[in-house]
């Protein structure tokens, strides 16, 4: 894990004032849309660096973690509101550096070929931090177009389930429950968003990857197989190229006892905005500090759904 340094407002630089009585700033906070994070033992900072000219924005927020802002409710998401004060600063930061060291905020030794000329800090403020966590199954398939909230209400409760086995489609590899992989099965195969021209073998109406029984030979596709059950009928051939669970003129029978394995990809989209706070260079009702671009909002979970 990376540290953050500790002693945050000292770098072991020389700091320059620049905001006597009578001078007049004048910056242009010309920043990307997204931001960092560097967490310590007890304290988690926020920060976004530029060069040409070198500054940085940072928050620093005592006794949070990633973890912490990762915890979400049942509806996926994490929220709260962090006071700005001297435990918890807003800073503003130029630097005599042509560019700043991508370890500036992430290291326990303050560098010391970096020097800053001006510090300003706020003090008051808020700072709105939220986190919506973003589930996907990676079939091809948008999420709104597997009726992941069919009400528009933001509760995904009632998400549609095709095969009934407690995984909803939109994050269901398998929407069928045939034990062929949904992407595996043509939904799109324009790539278009369009699923008007997905796969359907036995032409009833049902695209393969919404139908229990692709061939239409009134064999269930995850009873099709040969030999013995490895929850994968993709790979059992009797007379021909063609998979016996899309070949209507096989019936071979060897019954399913599980369902297969899904991986669910998890994205922890965070952005924080912040509020009332006073730079001298920058002072406004809201301002929208950007999304956090760290490794750590990227996961996966696997779930095997229990066999009727």
């Amino acid at each position: 894990m990376r540290k953050l340094f500790s002693a945050f407002l000292i770098l072991n630089l020389v700091l320059l004032n620049s905001c006597d009585d009578g001078d007049i700033i004048t910056v242009e906070l010309d920043f990307d849309d997204t931001f960092e994070a560097c967490e310590g033992a007890n304290d988690l900072v926020f920060y976004k660096t530029k060069d040409d000219p070198s500054e940085s924005l940072s928050l620093l927020l005592n006794n949070v973690s990633l973890e912490d802002i990762f915890e979400v409710d049942d509806t996926g998401v994490f929220e709260k509101t962090y006071t700005i004060s001297s435990t918890n600063p807003f800073n503003y930061r130029t630097y005599s550096d042509t560019s700043l060291p991508s370890d500036l905020f992430c290291n326990t030794i303050p560098n010391s070929e970096v020097n800053i000329t001006q510090d300003i800090e706020s003090t008051s403020g808020s700072a709105l931090l939220r986190t919506e966590l973003i589930e996907d199954d990676g079939d091809g398939i948008p999420a709104e177009l597997e009726n992941q909230d069919p009400n528009g209400d933001g509760n995904f409760d009632d998400a549609q389930d095709t095969d009934g086995d407690g995984l909803p489609d939109y994050i269901d590899a398998d929407d069928d429950g045939d034990n062929i992989l949904t992407k595996n099965e043509d939904p799109d195969p324009n790539e278009d968003g369009d699923l008007s021209d997905a796969q359907d073998t036995d032409a009833d109406g049902v695209p393969d990857y919404l139908d229990d029984d692709d061939d239409g030979d009134g064999i269930n596709t995850r009873d099709e197989e040969n030999d013995s059950q490895d929850q994968n009928p993709a790979n059992d051939f009797t007379v021909s190229e063609l998979a016996d669970y899309l070949n209507p003129d096989i019936a071979n029978t060897v019954n399913a006892t599980a369902y297969r394995e899904h991986t669910i990809t998890q994205s922890y989209v965070v952005t924080l905005t912040l509020s009332n706070f006073d730079l001298v260079v920058l002072s406004q009702d809201s301002f929208d500090f950007g999304v956090l671009e760290d490794g750590t909002t990227t996961d996966t979970r696997t779930e095997t759904p229990d066999f009727p």
